[in-house]
């Protein structure tokens, strides 16, 4: 039982790390809108811009990303979200111009953020007995509200003391950390198709 233990634990925390990487952009961001403003040349607005268009991409694209993931396997989904989304985190803490951080931060890491939500509650599910799921989910939604009240003093603390790209960059290497654990979660089992 502990090696079942050990491998659900491992399967929580690579979901429970996706999700808590997918809510932290945001949080991270609002506490250094005026520093990233300056550093790639834009406003302030301009910045509350890429926030939004962000979250539009990923709102407008949820729906077609769990689609996707009933397609092609909800643990492929994850893991080619999570490539796309690591693309995008690190063309934006490489981004010289708000056109260059749109497109990394709001269009690549929004597909990205569309493709691993929907997979991230489909895998709790396959990989979770019944009784077990309500925890798990409540696990992994914790982690996310975690990033949202840790993001604002990553975020300081990354613009005070080194710059708000390494909070992008640190992404990248949580994104290979999630990919290599993601080999342990078992895929969610395909949907019923009806004809």
């Amino acid at each position: 039982t502990t090696d079942v233990g050990k491998a659900a634990g491992g399967v929580l925390l690579t979901l429970a790390t996706g999700q808590f990487l997918m809510t932290l952009d945001t949080s991270v961001m609002n506490v250094a809108i005026a520093t990233v403003a300056k550093d790639v040349g834009t406003t302030v607005s301009g910045i509350q811009a890429a926030i939004t268009l962000y979250t539009l991409v990923m709102a407008v694209l949820m729906v077609p990303g769990g689609k996707i993931g009933s397609i092609v396997g909800r643990r492929r989904a994850f893991s080619i979200g999570c490539v796309i989304y690591g693309i995008g985190s690190l063309t934006t803490s490489l981004a010289p111009n708000l056109p260059v951080l749109i497109i990394g931060w709001s269009v690549l890491e929004g597909i990205g953020a569309a493709l691993i939500l929907p997979a991230i509650v489909a895998l709790v599910a396959g990989n979770y007995p019944p009784q077990e799921r309500p925890r798990a989910y409540g696990l992994v939604m914790g982690a996310g509200a975690i990033a949202v009240a840790v993001g604002p003093l990553i975020g300081g603390f990354a613009t005070t003391y080194f710059s708000w790209r390494w909070v992008f960059a640190g992404e990248v290497v949580l994104v290979v950390a999630i990919l290599l654990l993601a080999r342990r979660v078992n895929d969610a089992p395909p949907e019923e198709r009806v004809a």
